[in-house]
């Protein structure tokens, strides 16, 4: 049975605060606790509802992770709905170590930089995006909300656990790029339809839909490129414009 000191740890895990002095994250429901135990990074624990543990579908997850040798809990539906972030929880949940995914981790390809996306499910629903369409990684600058945090989680469907996303401040995501001769192409809802594609892998950046992305990164843009919408239509959700330049990149087909 978990102590008080774990379950007032784990429940901490819900800010970003809790996350960064635990070194962990909160993972909820059976999808993602499924993805955890084959991802190869650690599960520290797995804790079900105790009236839950005999359905099937749980029973192959638990079963799955005592193989593993994870941490298995029985604990009172009460627990759960005390660490649980979703409004609805589902009976299982699981706490896992934050990946120290770094630039040594990218292989070659298109990077994805969020900017002051703040939002954890347009965060969430850009590393699933991205990674979906062959990214080699997701790295938050600036504000952008935390990708191991429960909502962004969520929102990835999992795909967190099956490439590099990570956190790192503009002027290392800068650097790195230039030392790798990535070019930066930032998405801006004033700036020219892409047209044609790229010579070869980009770092697209993506910021908020209130302020774009900040004015250093920018200014290390080699190029700046939006997606044409109909008149009247200001701008997209920055997830939706998200996917639809990033499969352009990857397909060569041109916008407009």
């Amino acid at each position: 049975m978990p102590t008080r000191a774990e379950i007032k740890a784990w429940r901490s895990l819900h800010r970003g605060r809790g996350r960064r002095e635990t070194g962990c994250f909160l993972a909820e429901g059976r999808r993602l606790v499924g993805e955890m135990l084959e991802w190869p990074g650690r599960t520290v624990a797995v804790l079900h509802a105790d009236a839950a543990g005999d359905e099937p579908e749980l029973e192959a997850l638990l079963a799955r992770a005592v193989t593993l040798g994870v941490r298995t809990e029985a604990v009172p539906e009460a627990t759960i709905q005390t660490l649980a972030d979703a409004a609805t929880p589902q009976p299982v949940l699981a706490i896992g170590e934050v990946p120290a995914y770094g630039w040594d981790d990218v292989a070659d390809g298109a990077i994805v930089l969020l900017d002051g996306v703040q939002d954890p499910g347009n965060v969430g629903t850009l590393v699933r995006t991205a990674l979906a369409l062959e990214a080699a990684a997701v790295v938050g600058v600036g504000e952008t909300a935390d990708p191991w945090g429960p909502k962004a989680l969520r929102a990835s469907a999992g795909a967190s656990f099956r490439g590099p996303v990570f956190r790192t401040d503009t002027r290392d995501a800068v650097e790195r790029l230039a030392g790798r001769r990535i070019p930066i192409w930032v998405a801006a809802a004033d700036a020219p339809p892409l047209a044609e594609p790229p010579a070869g892998p980009v770092a697209l950046a993506l910021g908020s839909e209130a302020h774009g992305v900040s004015p250093s990164l920018r200014a290390a843009a080699a190029r700046v490129v939006s997606v044409p919408l109909a008149r009247g239509v200001e701008s997209l959700n920055v997830a939706s414009a998200g996917a639809i330049l990033l499969d352009r990149l990857r397909t060569g087909r041109p916008l407009g």
